[in-house]
């Protein structure tokens, strides 16, 4: 069982990142998960295209229509046994406008096909400019089996953890379609502070018809998320004593 305490002293961020990665290991092996981190991209795609359950194989991560490297992308690959149940990808964007990734189509395709022209993307005019050292995660399944377990709460948290500490990211990014942001699931479960409206049309990931969202935080958001106790309190049961998991395996 695990339980959740905090210092009285001030942590580090570094501090801070350990413990939730520590905290989402324990978690995931109480329930006899095991995670890898694997860099080779092909794994995601291969294992996303034969998902039970799975619509899209996002482009993002599929070094298929991407440069990808371990300097630039990473997914989590869970397991039970030896079937992968769970996964969540990563990409590291270096940026000087993350909304023009948006509109070339570049955030998913590099280089866009000719079929796709630029997108009519816009947010509103508070929202702040996103660049520099930009995380973007994505590629979140969960078999159906193992669907309402929390899963779907711990592993965005521990991905963008893992953002900051492999790539010392500036901001947070995804996308969520309408049933997912205006269910409130990318807020509450997938943790991002601002879910915002910025693309109503013809979807050419989708080839339907799709309201689109960014969902974004800025860094010191990110930390603030990673608050032991108040993920712990978005997921099944309740936990009362400490279990620390030997570190994750890193594939690739």
């Amino acid at each position: 069982m695990l339980h959740t305490q905090f210092a009285a002293e001030a942590k580090s961020e570094a501090e801070l990142i350990q413990d939730f990665v520590e905290f989402s290991l324990a978690w995931l092996q109480e329930r006899n998960y095991s995670l890898t981190i694997d860099t080779d991209m092909r794994n995601w795609a291969k294992t996303m295209g034969d998902a039970p359950a799975s619509t899209l194989v996002n482009p993002t991560f599929d070094p298929r229509f991407n440069a990808l490297s371990p300097q630039n992308s990473f997914w989590l690959d869970v397991r039970a046994g030896s079937h992968t149940i769970a996964t969540s990808a990563a990409r590291l964007f270096l940026t000087d406008d993350y909304l023009m990734l948006k509109r070339t189509a570049r955030l998913w395709y590099d280089p866009p096909p000719p079929d796709i022209s630029e997108l009519s993307i816009t947010a509103p005019p508070e929202m702040p400019r996103i660049d520099g050292r930009v995380g973007h995660e994505g590629g979140l399944w969960v078999h159906p089996e193992h669907r309402k377990r929390g899963l779907s709460v711990i592993l965005p948290h521990l991905n963008r953890a893992l953002c900051v500490r492999q790539w010392n990211v500036e901001w947070q990014t995804g996308l969520a379609l309408r049933g997912i942001a205006k269910s409130g699931i990318a807020e509450w479960a997938y943790g991002f502070p601002h879910v915002v409206s910025c693309f109503d049309g013809y979807f050419p990931l989708s080839r339907k018809h799709e309201q689109v969202f960014i969902t974004y935080m800025n860094r010191a958001e990110l930390i603030a998320g990673l608050n032991l106790e108040a993920v712990a309190a978005l997921l099944p049961n309740g936990y009362n004593k400490p279990v620390y998991a030997a570190a994750a395996v890193k594939k690739g």
